[in-house]
């Protein structure tokens, strides 16, 4: 007694139509669903290199914006410094001429002064040589007249 399968045609065209539909799934369902996925997977590759680039762009337009905004601050103090300078210097300029004109009207007026005083001297030696003679002349005058 010999117990075996024996193998029917049935198991074949099973197996032939499950191959047709494994097939068939892998051409409609399988292949498009992996194919998007791959698709998928290097758009988002790409997105990130892209944004991996972006991220490079931006630190290196931003290390040049803070290399101009030092730049344009050590130019503002600069003129800022040349600024303070020339106005120091125009003021000392305007402080020392008014120093000169100051002084100069001080000797202006010393020199009026004494010219004044000058005049005011000569007039008083004429009135006083003028009183000294009515004097003489009223002594001389009593001197006669005693």
């Amino acid at each position: 007694m010999h117990v075996g399968v024996i193998p029917d045609i049935t198991l074949f065209v099973q197996l032939i139509i499950f191959l047709i539909f494994m097939f068939i799934m892998k051409k409609i369902y399988f292949d498009p669903y992996l194919e998007s996925f791959d698709e998928r997977e290097r758009t988002v590759d790409n997105l990130l290199k892209q944004a991996e680039e972006n991220n490079k762009k931006a630190n290196k337009i931003l290390e040049e914006v803070e290399a101009i905004l030092a730049e344009t601050k050590k130019e503002a103090q600069k003129i800022l410094d040349q600024y303070h300078s020339e106005t120091n210097e125009m003021v000392a300029n305007i402080l020392r001429k008014a120093s000169e004109e100051a002084e100069k009207e001080i000797e202006e007026a010393k020199k009026d002064v004494e010219r004044v005083v000058e005049i005011e001297k000569k007039t008083m030696d004429k009135v006083i040589q003028s009183i000294a003679e009515e004097i003489a002349e009223k002594l001389l005058l009593k001197e006669k007249a005693a």
